[in-house]
């Protein structure tokens, strides 16, 4: 038997307590849940309250680009890597962001010179 190990552990009988672990799972899981589906509430009330529009689209990209970073910062564990790793996910979805804008943006110019 270790230094470590008390006469419990040793016969198996491992007691530990469950409110730390608990607030930790709840904190984890729970709260990156509250608040997803807090701005996923927004987007919808947004969606039904607000008319389309250029406004409501910028509304629309700018959520989600915070949905998807705190996604990726919580669930894949993102936010505790090092900033070179950060910079290296996080700069071209900067560049995705404005690629969606600029096709958006061409889009309605060939739309609007099409069909009217």
């Amino acid at each position: 038997m270790s230094s470590h190990q008390t006469a419990d552990s040793a016969a198996g009988n491992d007691h530990h307590d469950d409110h730390p672990a608990h607030g930790s799972v709840f904190k984890r899981i729970w709260v990156p849940f509250f608040i997803l589906f807090a701005l996923t509430a927004l987007e919808f009330i947004i969606a039904f309250q607000m008319g389309s529009g250029v406004a409501r689209t910028l509304i629309f990209l700018f959520l989600t680009a915070v949905k998807a970073f705190y996604i990726i910062g919580f669930f894949m564990h993102l936010k505790f890597e090092r900033i070179n790793l950060i910079y290296s996910i996080g700069i071209p979805f900067l560049f995705v962001i404005y690629l969606v804008i600029l096709l958006l943006i061409e889009g309605g110019y060939i739309f609007r010179n099409l069909h009217g």
